[in-house]
């Protein structure tokens, strides 16, 4: 009796096992690799120095490409990086400094988009639009 008990409590943690391997499987083939292109507005009033993307799934990682003075007020620049997806969606953390040192960082979550960075009462913030919007 005490060898069924013990034989079947192996099967229960085998089967547990089994079950936790195929959800992992499961996750791993929704993840792919792709691209992420975004345009980056800075409507700031003030020089941006620091634009970061960097994807969460990955090491990859994209730094300002604005030159040594930073993006001027009313330019924009197109930044492009690989990108791991999930169900064709990037997780992308966005970050720029505005000149006098004040910061941001978020979360998008589309594939492209046009970022417009601005200042709201002082404070850095930013809205996305999604291509033809």
């Amino acid at each position: 009796m005490k060898r069924m008990i013990i034989a079947l409590a192996l099967v229960l943690v085998i089967a547990a096992v089994a079950v936790v391997c195929v959800s992992c499987a499961k996750k791993e083939e929704t993840l792919e690799k792709g691209t992420v292109s975004y345009t980056i507005v800075n409507n700031t009033g003030k020089k941006v120095p620091v634009i970061t993307l960097s994807d969460t799934r990955s090491e990859n990682k994209v730094e300002s490409k604005a030159g040594e003075g930073g993006l001027p007020d009313g330019q924009s620049i197109a930044y492009e990086m690989e990108a791991v997806l999930e169900k064709n969606a990037p997780d992308v953390m966005f970050g720029f400094t505005v000149e006098g040192g004040d910061n941001l960082t978020g979360h998008i979550m589309q594939k492209t988009g046009t970022i417009t960075m601005k200042l709201e009462d002082g404070t850095p913030a930013y809205d996305i639009s999604e291509p033809g919007k």
